[in-house]
C-alpha cells in the first residue's frame, strides 16, 4: 500500500487518509444511533472515494484496480441518500 500511494504521487498524504477512513468507519458506526451523523459521514466518505476513483484515472490504473473504490464510491451515496430522505421526512 505505500508503494501505491507513492504511485499515486499522495505519500505525504498516507497517513491522513489512514486516519480519515478509520474516523468514517467509526462514524458510520455510530450514525446507525445518529442519523445526522450517518448522513455527514457517509457523505464525506463518498467525496474522498470520488478522489479516490479520479487518482486511479490519472495515474491509468485499469477498472479492475478502480473498481473497489467505484463501489464504495456507490455504497456511501447509497447511505447518504437513504439518510439524506430519512432526515427531510423527519417530524421536528
Amino acid at each position: 500500500m505505500i508503494l501505491d500511494f507513492a504511485r499515486w504521487g499522495v505519500k505525504r498524504l498516507r497517513i491522513l487518509v489512514a486516519i480519515f477512513q478509520m474516523m468514517g468507519g467509526i462514524g458510520l458506526l455510530l450514525g446507525l444511533y445518529n442519523i445526522w451523523l450517518l448522513c455527514l459521514v457517509s457523505f464525506l466518505l463518498t467525496l474522498m472515494m470520488i478522489i479516490a476513483i479520479i487518482i486511479r484515472v490519472k495515474v491509468k490504473d485499469s477498472f479492475m484496480m478502480t473498481l473497489p473504490a467505484i463501489l464504495y464510491a456507490l455504497l456511501n451515496m447509497i447511505i447518504f441518500y437513504n439518510s439524506f430522505l430519512e432526515i427531510n421526512t423527519l417530524k421536528i
